[in-house]
């Protein structure tokens, strides 16, 4: 037998919560590869084997981690821009963070048009890429199980 770190989705009947863990798993390999994974059950708790380590997950990270955090970085930027409306946002170095984030913007305005004088769309993108972020690389994200196991 070999031991390969796998990620499992655990159902705790107990506490009748979704668990995902990365844990070790006795897979017999034969030359063709893994016979059985299966699923292991117990009284309290139903354990299903969902993905081993594959080897995109790390090149993934490295590029989403960086783009999703200048994302936000921008956004940010963009909401501290429009506190302060007597900044002309089309100067050196204002435009640096205005020109990149101004397509996104423009489309979200149609959909979430500005209230009382507030324009919210650049709040919708920062909780977007925030939310992004830590769902896919946060300490419980999905990318972040995905390479542990």
């Amino acid at each position: 037998p070999s031991f390969k770190k796998m990620l499992l989705l655990r159902w705790s009947a107990s506490v009748g919560l979704l668990v995902a863990t990365a844990t070790p798993v006795v897979a017999f390999v034969a030359p063709q590869g893994p016979r059985r994974l299966g699923v292991a059950r117990s009284a309290l708790v139903d354990t299903m084997v969902l993905a081993t380590a594959e080897p995109w997950v790390a090149p993934v990270s490295a590029v989403l981690d960086p783009a999703l955090f200048l994302a936000q970085f921008m956004m940010l930027g963009r909401v501290l821009l429009s506190w302060y409306p007597e900044i002309n946002p089309n100067k050196i170095p204002y435009n640096f963070i205005a020109w990149p984030t101004e397509p996104l913007l423009r489309a979200t305005r149609r959909v979430v048009p500005p209230a009382f004088g507030v324009d919210v769309s650049p709040i919708v993108w920062l909780a977007v890429a925030s939310l992004t972020r830590e769902l896919l690389l946060g300490q419980q994200g999905i990318l972040v199980l995905l390479a542990r196991a």
